[in-house]
């Protein structure tokens, strides 16, 4: 019996699938993401596989051996702020460390240059009591009552998701721990990440940014993951199904879904290892999807690394491949900002409705929409006529 592996990737746009079977054939498709629920452009693209090889979707899914996934579902919700709604607890005095960021200009000339907005607004973001020094040995116990005190003004506020990081905590876990039982009891339904776990290291900005990131993305991409291992299993699939990492290796659902900002460069990540084996050693690779550009670097035949790198300026620091990522893509919306010049993006037309030229309801002008008019893209030819 011949059987298959599959690798998918979906974007904000397109969500495109590579079939590799058994004998050696390989073959792509591609079809519309479908920004609701992205498991169902998924499962649209199985049944075109299937419908392809003159299989029922059912028979085709029970002889897929492997999924390799890698998806932007977490790069799109932060590069557009389309993530959960975030609160911060940490140690009392440093909240705004994630404001602060690094203390350093990064434009150190420029008078007009604003900061990003941080992730999380500065009402979700208290500070309770309690201090551990640089050794893990505890200063000032945590104060339980403040703890629960935040815990009633998150619930009240309906926050999604919550991000513990606490001063010192990589060196000792334990106030981290207790504060994310409280959390736990009362905010039962939201989605957690605790410093010590996501991050145990040096360097607060980082932590702190780092885990606030986790959180972020955590609630879409959990919704997603969730979503699609029950389709995939009413399919009939019955293999493994593995997510790429930023670093561009693979994990388990399950292991993704506690470290979800592991996956802040999921949908590229691949990119790199792919220029490598098919351009040679030293090359340039871009990938423009829908909603990101993203560019990245091989040489030697080996991708650059970072220990710590920015998503839109947002400081993430966990280990990825060296991937530059802006909100320009072909669905990247055109505007006028307040001087009258020409802008493009963050914002996307994203798959629904789409560009103008999809002719699916879209009124606003897109990169896409400028290659059509300019004759850079034939709607005869493009996608296969699609």
């Amino acid at each position: 019996m011949t059987t298959y592996k599959i690798g998918i990737d979906v974007g904000g746009t397109f969500t495109d699938l590579f079939l590799w079977s058994s004998e050696g054939a390989v073959d792509t498709f591609k079809t519309l993401s479908t920004p609701g629920d992205p498991s169902n452009g998924v499962l649209q693209g199985l049944r075109s596989i299937a419908d392809s090889l003159g299989m029922e979707p059912g028979q085709f899914a029970g002889q897929v051996t492997t999924i390799v996934h890698g998806t932007t579902v977490t790069t799109n919700a932060t590069l557009v702020r389309g993530g959960a709604k975030t609160a911060l607890l940490t140690t009392e005095g440093v909240r705004d460390a994630l404001e602060m960021r690094r203390g350093i200009r990064e434009r150190q000339y420029d008078n007009r240059f604003e900061n990003v907005p941080p992730l999380v607004p500065r009402y979700l973001r208290v500070g309770v009591k309690g201090r551990l020094d640089h050794a893990g040995q505890v200063v000032e116990p945590l104060d339980l009552d403040d703890v629960r005190e935040a815990a009633q003004h998150f619930a009240s506020e309906d926050v999604e998701a919550v991000a513990v990081c606490f001063m010192n905590a990589f060196a000792n876990p334990e106030h981290e721990a207790q504060a994310a039982q409280i959390l736990a009891e009362h905010l039962p339904d939201a989605y957690l990440s605790v410093s010590s776990e996501v991050l145990p290291t040096v360097r607060f900005y980082n932590r702190v940014s780092t885990t606030a990131l986790n959180s972020y993305v955590g609630p879409i991409l959990r919704s997603y993951v969730e979503s699609l291992t029950e389709k995939l299993a009413s399919l009939g699939f019955g293999g493994t199904l593995l997510i790429m990492q930023s670093n561009g290796g693979v994990a388990l659902p399950s292991v993704i879904l506690e470290r979800p900002a592991t996956t802040l460069l999921s949908g590229p990540a691949g990119g790199p290892g792919g220029a490598a084996a098919y351009a040679g050693e030293d090359c340039i690779l871009v990938d423009m999807g829908g909603t990101s550009f993203d560019a990245s670097l091989v040489k030697g035949g080996e991708a650059a690394m970072y220990a710590e790198s920015e998503i839109d300026r947002l400081r993430i620091a966990l280990p990825m491949l060296a991937i530059t990522t802006i909100g320009a893509g072909g669905g990247s919306v055109g505007w006028i900002d307040e001087g009258g010049l020409l802008r493009m993006g963050p914002e996307s037309a994203g798959a629904d409705p789409g560009p103008a030229c999809y002719g699916r309801g879209g009124s606003r002008p897109a990169c896409t929409d400028a290659n059509v008019v300019l004759g850079y893209l034939d709607p005869t030819s493009f996608a296969g006529g699609e």
